[in-house]
């Protein structure tokens, strides 16, 4: 039987994630290899708008240059596009608790 991606793991620097949000919009989710968020795109209405956001997502990380910014510039744009919607970022705090709550707990020794 061939192996698969699913059934070894491969290291990746990284992948995107395309995700309903609880208003029926879609948004583009930059994860590193570690499972880390890095990176959320706008909200886009339609999963076709948010597939062709992927297409400039590639296209800006792949040849965009990096400029520095101000805090004023970041100000400016987290009041245009609020970082994470607060339903979904509930939603991840409850993840989170249930995958803890399942995990087993680790004990350290660190001497005495």
């Amino acid at each position: 039987m061939p192996i698969g991606i699913e059934d070894e793991e491969v290291a990746m620097a990284g992948h995107l994630e395309l995700v309903e949000t609880p208003d029926g919009e879609f948004r583009i989710l930059m994860v590193d290899g570690d499972d880390v968020l890095m990176g959320l795109s706008k909200q886009f209405s339609s999963m076709d708008e948010a597939v062709e956001g992927v297409a400039a997502i590639r296209e800006v990380a792949g040849t965009g240059l990096l400029r520095p910014a101000s805090a004023e510039r970041y100000a400016v744009l987290m009041l245009e596009e609020p970082v994470i919607d607060s339903a979904l970022a509930a939603q991840g705090e409850q993840a989170q608790a249930r995958a803890q709550a399942q995990a087993p707990s680790k004990v350290v020794n660190c001497g005495s």
